[in-house]
């Protein structure tokens, strides 16, 4: 019984993406928009991945089945894909190079920003022992007295 429910919240999920696609205007597909609330829902904990956990994994597991369709519509154009093809792996190239390239800025950043924190930490760190340091080495000058 508990797959039948996981597999309603994820349709229920698919459909107000589907909704606030039509109703709104937002434009971006429903499918992406019901995906960004799925993510909101689990941030916020409103939905727990323990309560999603068995119809994710059968739809991971068979993840190939969704590429079914796309490439049989991409054969049924086969000749169309054919005469573009230089310009497919031009594109293919480029926007490739281009997710390299923001992948790894981004993971610079963050890099520094985990070693700036560090580095803070580390400071804060060495203040307080300094700090301790002279008041242990003033209450000996005081002759054990604050």
């Amino acid at each position: 019984m508990r797959i039948p429910l996981q597999l309603a919240v994820i349709f229920a999920i698919c459909v107000a993406g589907e909704l606030l696609h039509r109703i709104v205007g937002i434009p971006l597909p429903g499918n992406i928009i019901g995906m960004v609330l799925l993510l909101a829902l689990l941030c916020l904990k409103i939905i727990k991945p323990e309560q999603i956990s068995g119809v994710s994994s059968f739809f991971l597991n068979h993840l190939a089945l969704f590429f079914l369709p796309p490439s049989i519509a991409i054969m049924a154009v086969g000749d169309d894909v054919l005469s573009k093809w230089p310009l497919l792996l031009f594109l293919c190239i480029v926007f490739t190079l281009a997710t390299l390239a923001v992948s790894g800025r981004c993971t610079q950043i963050f890099i520094r920003k985990q070693e700036y924190r560090e580095n803070l930490a580390l400071r804060a760190e060495r203040h307080a022992q300094r700090l301790a340091n002279r008041a242990s080495s003033n209450n000996v000058k005081n002759g054990g007295r604050p």
